[in-house]
């Protein structure tokens, strides 16, 4: 015998038991069933449901990436959420955001757009805040200074932001500044104002240290919430500006990306640049992070199919002092206009909780 759905599953429920029911499930399932059912549209945004997934701490990882996709640079970029089904969906974007040389820190909930530059002339002091719970921009309080592609941080709940100003403006008193979240206000931190730029800052969170090395190749590490600030008494032999880049920490090894393509690890401490094992057939790598489950996700464009952005998910296992990689699954994930060229500006995990 035929069931209708009226009479069967979660319609056959009443509205309380089916808004403990849904307070379960994901964002994205949340989202389908809002599409599927006219019915269950009204409970999925309703307020109790969100004041009850808020109660039971309902908590889900999600990977955001932000893209320039117009063919015009002064157009501000586009955000993304990567889908279960490893597609990505849009979302509401920022016309205010600047064109480029943003900096980005994720932190629990959301993503901080620092600076940047506007008609890729002027920088900005200009900071948001992108929800990634209602996915709503918010302007928050401006830097001091205005800043493009500055070092910016996350160490103890405060973002510390270092150099990226106009150099003939910049001087100890300004080139560093720090951005409570808890209070939203910014204040000063001293560092010494670095000879040259800061190319590569990357936090060693076990240790609440950030690894920083500048274009004169000198590596350095810093202890922002004790203002301590030392040089290795070594250069970089093998880093060029330029030919290392996205670099992330897992657990208290370094990773990135070379001009080839290669997945690169080394110690913080030796600086010796090593390729990841097991990942041979992968090149032309156009960005390189981490997620929440310790795994490195990349991104490239890919010479079979030039019309789908491809990523990637890799875990990684240390086995007599190398580092191999396994790729989880890999996808074509967006598909490009090949009229207007496309590159990924950041990609980040953001732990993402009910209000």
């Amino acid at each position: 015998m035929k069931v209708s759905p009226s009479s069967s599953g979660l319609w056959s429920l009443p509205d309380e038991v089916a808004v403990n029911c849904l307070a379960q499930i994901s964002r994205f399932d949340l989202a389908a069933l809002a599409i599927a059912s006219k019915i269950h549209r009204s409970l999925v945004s309703s307020p109790e449901l969100l004041e009850l997934r808020r109660r039971k701490g309902c908590t889900e990882t999600c990977f955001y990436v932000c893209m320039r996709v117009s063919p015009d640079p002064s157009r501000p970029p586009r955000w993304f959420i990567l889908s279960p089904h490893h597609r990505l969906n849009p979302i509401p974007w920022n016309p205010s955001q600047a064109s480029e040389s943003s900096s980005y820190v994720a932190v629990d909930g959301g993503i901080y757009v620092l600076g940047g530059l506007i008609d890729g002339r002027h920088r900005t002091r200009d900071v948001w805040f992108l929800d990634c719970f209602y996915h709503t921009w918010t302007r928050v309080p401006s830097m001091k200074m205005p800043r493009a592609s500055a070092s910016a941080n996350l160490v103890d709940g405060k973002i510390y932001v270092s150099g990226g100003c106009v150099e003939e403006k910049a001087n100890p008193t300004n080139w560093s500044e720090v951005f409570d979240i808890k209070t939203q206000t910014w204040g000063h931190w001293y560092l010494p104002k670095l000879r040259f730029s800061i190319c590569q800052s990357v936090v060693i969170e076990e240790e609440k240290k950030v690894y920083v090395v500048d274009e004169g190749r000198r590596s350095f590490y810093l202890l922002p919430s004790e203002c301590l600030f030392w040089r290795f008494n070594k250069t970089i032999c093998d880093f060029i500006p330029g030919t290392r880049n996205d670099w992330c920490a897992i657990g208290k090894l370094l990773f990135c990306r070379d001009t080839c393509g290669r997945i690169l690890w080394c110690e913080p401490n030796e600086l010796r640049w090593k390729p990841v094992k097991g990942l041979e057939e992968l090149y032309d790598i156009c960005r390189l992070s981490s997620n929440s489950a310790g795994n490195i996700v990349i991104f490239w464009n890919s010479l079979l199919c030039q019309t789908w952005l491809w990523s990637a998910e890799i875990s990684l296992r240390r086995e007599q002092g190398e580092i191999w990689g396994k790729m989880e699954w890999s996808d074509a994930v967006f598909k490009l206009d090949t009229l207007s060229p496309s590159s990924v500006l950041y990609s980040a995990s953001v732990l993402v909780s009910a209000k």
